[in-house]
């Protein structure tokens, strides 16, 4: 005799392969929604071109060049190619300018490899340009809500990249115990100031209750404007681990700090998550 079947509380979200005749990878995408970027694929593709992007960003305008020694360069290069590929990879859409940043971060790797530290440092704002473009061409797959759209991506880019780069910093003055303090200190007020923008990129998300398709990513997110209540909730954590971070590298207690902003970089991901859940839903 055949069990029977629980009924869910939300209708069943239809899932679909993309990409079968179009030479693309086929990815599993839930459907509900006119844009190719919804369900898991889009959000994920957004939040690695935020990490990949931030971290470029921040690493080309902070004073490290010249300072640090090359081995954390080549950290924050191998963490931006790979965010970029897999970002790539993830995208249904939009897939030229991510493939362009992701041939940039290669470029920028190849010459902190080459040590052509100038040159690094020339490429890295040349292909966060094209990160730039991928991200309006991202947003422009909203169908409405471009302008913002593009505008909560940079600001998430922003926060995510200064967090990451500022906790692989402070475990780089493990391996160099003769660095300046001043490249964590100039860390500590980037990461203060990707919190600010954090609030933009959570005031721009999508409040209300989500459909049924949506519930894909959790059933979770039924519940009215939760992802709203989590990504505020958790910058306002992020604000707190902030104040710190600055005590602690004004005392000098530079492990300390890191471990700050280790568990900054995890509520920094949920953070961003949150407010991008539903980025695709307009």
């Amino acid at each position: 005799m055949p069990l029977p079947v629980p009924s869910l509380p939300f209708p069943a979200p239809m899932i679909t392969s993309t990409g079968g005749g179009s030479g693309h990878p086929p990815l599993l995408l839930i459907t509900g929604s006119g844009s190719a970027f919804h369900g898991p694929a889009g959000v994920l593709a957004v939040l690695l071109l935020e990490i990949a992007l931030g971290s470029l960003g921040v690493l080309a305008v902070a004073p490290v060049w010249g300072v640090v020694k090359r081995g954390y360069f080549l950290l924050v290069g191998w963490t931006v190619l790979v965010c970029a590929l897999l970002s790539w990879l993830a995208a249904p859409a939009a897939r030229t300018w991510l493939l362009g940043f992701a041939g940039g971060s290669l470029a920028v790797l190849a010459a902190l490899q080459a040590k052509r530290f100038t040159v690094a440092r020339v490429l890295s704002v040349l292909a966060a340009g094209a990160g730039v473009a991928a991200t309006v061409a991202i947003a422009h797959e909203r169908g409405s809500g471009q302008v913002s759209g593009a505008f909560a991506m940079l600001a998430g880019a922003a926060f995510l990249g200064a967090t990451w780069d500022g906790m692989v910093l402070g475990h780089w003055y493990l391996v160099d115990r003769k660095l300046s303090v001043r490249p964590m200190q100039w860390h500590a007020w980037a990461f203060t100031a990707g919190v600010a923008l954090a609030v933009v990129s959570a005031a721009l998300a999508k409040g209300g209750k989500p459909t049924g398709s949506e519930a894909g990513l959790n059933p979770l997110l039924l519940v009215s404007n939760l992802t709203l209540y989590l990504a505020f909730g958790l910058v306002a954590v992020n604000a707190l681990l902030a104040f710190f971070v600055h005590k602690l590298v004004a005392e000098g207690s530079i492990r300390a700090a890191t471990g700050m902003l280790y568990l900054a970089v995890i509520m920094a991901f949920a953070a961003e998550f949150a407010a991008k859940a539903r980025f695709f839903t307009v």
